[in-house]
């Protein structure tokens, strides 16, 4: 098993939880609530037969 740690940074509105949102669990939405504190998201993928942890 191997664990990554993503950070996505940028200005305010320009679609950073609405990216992780989307990659993570496959939703879309285009209503905006803006962020308070830090939000992330593990998603687990397999990548030549081994487990691969993305906490973003």
């Amino acid at each position: 098993d191997y664990l990554f740690k993503i950070l996505l940074i940028g200005d305010s509105g320009v679609g950073k939880s609405c990216l992780l949102l989307r990659f993570a669990d496959g939703n879309y939405t285009d209503s905006y609530i803006s962020t308070i504190g830090v939000d992330f998201k593990i998603k687990t993928i397999m990548l030549e037969d081994k487990k691969v942890k993305l906490q973003i």
